[in-house]
Parts: C-alpha cells; sequence; structure tokens
C-alpha cells in the first residue's frame, strides 16, 4: 500500500479540477451564470491551488531525499514525465490535428506553437502560453518546478529559517504581481500574459506547497480546525475579489498560504470530514482530476461540435450542453486513468 497517498486530497484534486472547468465553460450555466457568478469568475485559482498541491505531495513523497543522486534525480524524472507526458501529448496532438482542420492559422505557426507545447516551453513565451491545449501552460510550469525540485529541496530542508525565508520569497513575489497589474497594461496581450502565465511567478506557490509539506510531516493535530477555517475564509472572501486586476493577483499565488493551511487540515482531518473526503466515489473522482483539467478543451470542442450536428440546443441550452459536457469529460478522464495512462507507463517502463 502507498503510504504517501491521502485520499481526502484525491477528492480535494478533482473539486480543484471541476472549479477549473466551470471558470472556462460553466460562467454561462445556471447557477454560475447568476447566484454563484463571483465565484465562478476567480475559480481559476484551481491551478493556484494545484501548484501549492504539488509542492506538498513532492516534499511528502520524497521526504526521505536530503540529497539527490544522479540515479535519484533519473528516477525522480522518469516518475514525473511517466505520469504527465502521456495524457499531455495525447491532448497536444488533438488540438493540434483541430487547429489544422479548422484553419485560420498559418501552418508555420501552428507547427513553431505545437513544438513550443511538445517541450512544455509555452508558458516561457507568453504570446504562447495558451496556444492549442491551453490548460497545457500549468504543466509547463508544473515541469519548471519538476526540473528545479531536485536542487531546491535539499536547500530549503537545511535552512534554519525556512519558513520566513519562503514567506518573504512569496511577499515579495506578490509585490511584483501587484506593481505589474496596477502599474503596466494589462490590454497589452503579451503583458497580461507574462504577468498571468509566467513560470518564475508561480515559484512562490510550489514553495509555500513544501513548506506546507513539511510541517504536515512534523504532525497537525487540530486538522479539522485549520480545513473548516480556510474554507470558511474562501467562501466569505472570494465574491470580494472575483474582477479586475485583483483577480489576476490571486491568479499568482495571492492565497498559496490559505490553500496551505487547507491542504494541511484536509490531510490531517478526522471523523466526519475525513468520513466525507475520503468517500471512495470522490477518491475514485480524483483519480480522474489531471484528465478532467487537461482533456478539457478537446472534449468541450467534440460535445460543442455534437450539439450543432443533432441540433439540439433549442432543447438543452447551454445548462445542458455543460453538464453533459461535465459528465462526458468526467467520464473519459476515469477511462483514461484506469486504461490509457497505466498500458503507456507499463509499455515505457
Amino acid at each position: 500500500m502507498d503510504k504517501t497517498f491521502i485520499p481526502q486530497l484525491n477528492s480535494l484534486r478533482f473539486f480543484a479540477a471541476i472549479a477549473i472547468v466551470i471558470f472556462h465553460f460553466g460562467k454561462w450555466s445556471w447557477p454560475f451564470d447568476s447566484t454563484l457568478n463571483n465565484y465562478a469568475l476567480i475559480m481559476n485559482i484551481g491551478v493556484s491551488f494545484f501548484f501549492v498541491l504539488s509542492g506538498l505531495i513532492m516534499t511528502i513523497v520524497y521526504k526521505h531525499l536530503k540529497t539527490f543522486s544522479k540515479d535519484r534525480v533519473k528516477d525522480f524524472y522518469k516518475k514525473r514525465a511517466l505520469r504527465i507526458v502521456p495524457l499531455y501529448i495525447l491532448a497536444l496532438v488533438v488540438v493540434f490535428i483541430l487547429y489544422i482542420f479548422m484553419g485560420g492559422i498559418s501552418h508555420k505557426i501552428l507547427i513553431t506553437q505545437f513544438f513550443e507545447n511538445l517541450f512544455f516551453l509555452q508558458a516561457w513565451h507568453p504570446i504562447n502560453a495558451l496556444s492549442l491545449n491551453f490548460t497545457g501552460w500549468s504543466l509547463s510550469v508544473e515541469m519548471f518546478f519538476y526540473a528545479i525540485f531536485p536542487l531546491i529541496f535539499p536547500f530549503v530542508v537545511s535552512r534554519k529559517n525556512k519558513l520566513k525565508e519562503i514567506f518573504a520569497f512569496w511577499m515579495i513575489s506578490n509585490l511584483i504581481v501587484v506593481f505589474l497589474c496596477f502599474n503596466l497594461d494589462q490590454n497589452n496581450l503579451i503583458i497580461n500574459y507574462f504577468t498571468k502565465y509566467f513560470p518564475l511567478l508561480h515559484l512562490n506557490q510550489f514553495l509555500i506547497g513544501i513548506i506546507a509539506g513539511l510541517y504536515y510531516l512534523k504532525g497537525i493535530k487540530k486538522g479539522n480546525n485549520l480545513f473548516i477555517l480556510s474554507f470558511l475564509f474562501l467562501l466569505i472572501y472570494l465574491p470580494f475579489v472575483s474582477k479586475g486586476l485583483i483577480n489576476i493577483a490571486h491568479h499568482d499565488g495571492l492565497l498559496a498560504p490559505v490553500f496551505a493551511l487547507m491542504i494541511i487540515g484536509a490531510a490531517s482531518s478526522k471523523g466526519l470530514i475525513k468520513k466525507i473526503l475520503s468517500h471512495p466515489l470522490l477518491v475514485k473522482a480524483g483519480d480522474a482530476s489531471y484528465g478532467i483539467y487537461i482533456l478539457q478543451f478537446p472534449v468541450y470542442y467534440f460535445v460543442y461540435e455534437a450539439y450543432k450536428f443533432f441540433n439540439v440546443f433549442s432543447v438543452l441550452h447551454e445548462e445542458g450542453r455543460f453538464y453533459l459536457f461535465v459528465v462526458i469529460l468526467v467520464l473519459i478522464s476515469y477511462l483514461s486513468s484506469k486504461t490509457f495512462e497505466p498500458w503507456v507507463k507499463k509499455k515505457l517502463n
């Protein structure tokens, strides 16, 4: 049994992935077009949640590695690549073919974008950050985190004042983002994309996740309290910051400490909260979270085309399209997690 697997976090993965899907495709469907609209407009912070969670999970899995040998680094990169790359490339190829047939963009530009995406470089080139399978930009950032993790993890562990130093880094990073938001023209697409997607501006979230992981490993006694308080804070706070430039600042890690407390709280939870978050159905749904995230655009495209082909919009309306899409996306992603992804891992191993 994998002792590093925490079922509660698998459930949170699912909710974060669905939140991002709602942000991209559900803002025009009830109740996200009315009652919950202020929440829907800022659900892109689910990506920030994933960055923090990634740092925590990496810390728990590799807690014993205060130093990385050549073989350990090789094994680390191999495992990360096997987890991320196969489905990422499948989605990328599907979207690339769709763009070829749709036209509107020169083949030369598409090929350039394809190779940038193939090597996870799109987030480093702001104008192409959302090219092709647009959700892939966060995987470009994640690959940066994975690339530097064997270097920074032993360094962070060895620091006596690690909490203060990383908190200072987080604060400086967010001050830079706030400065960019309010002093540069965010209507300029390159500036806007740089502010939102450039990998270095997201590093603070991964580091907060590492610190959260180290504190979790020490043992947290009041996990329920941490989870409830952080959840209530988000519930009350988010509707007030869903619009305008401040939304961008939150996208770059302003809420990373809150997410860290929520994740630690969920992982350390007991009683009813643990029972709910460890429900087998939610845990299984969490297995599909990566597919839900990376496949959302190609799956939505096909659902959209099917809607047009069968001419059912007047019957099912936008809500029907969105919720049908979510059901299909979750099913495809879950099947992928149980068939395609393990099959590719086995073949490559």
